[in-house]
């Protein structure tokens, strides 16, 4: 009889609960509750030191206060795991090609998150046009409408998208329905077809700048998109446009995001994310030319159920094929 299968786990599911139980019917999962970025490094090196190797690791959602998943905090993992699954589609604050030379898989979560994420960049753009976050601090303080002057519809407005996968796709829909018009720029070009079917246009980088009324980021953190939005681009776009951002914070150059809006160059932000979660520039969280949210886009009941459930997936497909579902990188051979 071959031994049972060996997981470590950066956490328990709070709604997974019974692939989680399922999972632990096949293996013996050791799995901590994370605090902060330490005490996840020093409970990892525990765990290996006390029950390893582990076959796979995991961790889940929520992870501001203790990623990132650095080659020191995982490096007592091996030899011997060959997975490393995360809950989320970005996959930046995971060593993805250092896991690869250490022969195991990164796993991300696809497709859980698009939705949720989606429907928070249609909100952002709506509390955008709308200065509803001036709005409701007058109703809160008894202004009523003392102050606000009249704001932006949708309707007729080019949303301008930068980065087009299956988050950027699902938000093209949702502003369609608002009567505004798209158009993409991203790294790949979608097939001719799935355009026409989508209703979008490519353009350029350059006319998606001087275009849109409205830009909204969806591109991966990579090299070539960190600080991306800078002064340089952004005196590209038109005036008073507005800013979504529900990727990631490093893509936007803050401080050249913050000297626009404090010039008029840019209306209003919508941020959900932030450079250094998750304590971000007071700044932000300040001024009137911006609405915050806690990097909260998929931080619904049902997006967690169904990233958990992935997470989980794909420590168990590996477990029993040798494969999670949605890998990212592909292992170095021995």
């Amino acid at each position: 009889m071959s031994a049972r299968k060996k997981v470590l786990g950066i956490g328990a599911p709070r709604l997974a609960t019974a692939e989680f139980a399922a999972l632990r019917e096949i293996a013996d999962v050791h799995w901590f509750t994370p605090v902060d970025h330490a005490q996840v490094c020093a409970e990892v090196a525990r765990l290996c030191a006390q029950h390893g190797p582990f076959d796979a690791a995991y961790v889940l959602f929520g992870t501001a206060k203790y990623s990132p998943f650095t080659e020191a905090m995982l490096a007592p993992l091996f030899p011997g795991c060959g997975l490393f699954a995360s809950g989320g589609a970005g996959y930046d604050d995971v060593p993805t090609a250092w896991l690869a030379k250490q022969g195991a898989y990164a796993a991300n979560t696809p497709t859980a998150v698009t939705n949720a994420t989606a429907d928070m960049a249609v909100f952002l753009t709506l509390a955008a046009l709308r200065n509803t976050t001036q709005a409701e601090v007058n109703v809160r303080s008894g202004k009523w409408r003392d102050g606000l002057e009249l704001t932006d519809d949708p309707e007729g407005k080019t949303f301008g998208i930068f980065g087009i996968g299956k988050i950027g796709q699902a938000t093209a829909k949702k502003v369609q329905a608002l009567g505004m018009d798209v158009i993409y720029s991203s790294r790949t070009r979608l097939p001719e077809a799935e355009e026409k079917s989508l209703g979008l246009t490519f353009v350029s980088e350059d006319e998606l700048l001087a275009r849109s009324d409205i830009l909204s980021l969806h591109c991966p953190l990579t090299s070539a998109t960190r600080r991306w939005l800078n002064a340089e681009r952004i005196a590209k776009m038109k005036d008073g446009a507005y800013i979504v951002n529900t990727a990631r914070g490093d893509i936007i150059d803050e401080a050249a995001l913050k000297s626009a809006l404090e010039s008029r160059k840019l209306s209003h932000a919508g941020l959900d994310v932030f450079v250094g979660e998750p304590n971000p520039d007071p700044w932000f969280t300040k001024s009137p030319y911006v609405t915050v949210q806690p990097h909260f886009g998929a931080f619904t009941k049902g997006t967690i159920h169904t990233g958990e459930r992935q997470v989980l997936d794909n420590v168990r497909t590996f477990l029993e094929t040798g494969k999670p579902r949605y890998p990212v990188n592909e292992p170095l051979k021995a």
